[in-house]
């Protein structure tokens, strides 16, 4: 992996929020793109310190969305890498951009940049209007109305994230 020991983990992580942060469009009036970006990885990652790859059953072989396109070749392709969700922010493989591999996930900014590319498909599509929708556009892949248990969980947490101030420079 690039990543540096677990002390320089945040600020790399930091560092890519505050790069990519000025890409994350379109946002609700009041929401940072840099703060969006390190409350995710709060949410998924802890500010980086927990980095694995975390197998998603639901996407592998037998699960609800195994079947869906264009998971049954991703893995035939990646095998169950393919059923993970990968980086500082846990973006699952089948949301990264097309041409990534699991493998990709081992670069911070590679990992920002499939971050970022999923973060405003999800702002484009469904245009939230709260820190709340996105958390559910987020962890549902759709706004809730109402939320389930999990992603209203995801949501309180997203939002506790989001005050959280970035390491400086």
């Amino acid at each position: 992996m690039t990543f540096k020991p677990l002390t320089e983990r945040s600020n790399q992580v930091a560092r890519q929020c505050r790069s990519f942060g000025v890409a994350i469009e379109p946002l609700p009036q009041g929401i940072a793109g840099y703060q969006l970006l390190w409350a995710i990885s709060g949410c998924g990652s802890s500010f980086g310190m927990n980095i694995t790859p975390r197998h998603e059953s639901a996407w592998d072989t037998g699960g609800t969305y195994a079947a869906h396109s264009p998971m049954p070749e991703l893995l035939k392709q990646y095998g169950s890498a393919a059923a993970c969700s990968y980086g500082p922010w846990q973006v699952l493989f089948v949301n990264a951009p097309s041409g990534f591999t699991p493998s990709d996930f081992d670069d911070i900014q590679l990992a920002a940049q499939a971050t970022a590319a999923f973060l405003n498909k999800l702002l484009r599509t469904f245009k939230p209007k709260t820190l709340a929708e996105i958390a559910s556009c987020w962890n549902a892949g759709h706004i809730q109305n109402p939320l389930s248990p999990g992603v209203a969980q995801y949501a309180t947490d997203l939002t506790k994230f989001y005050a959280e101030p970035l390491p400086q420079p």
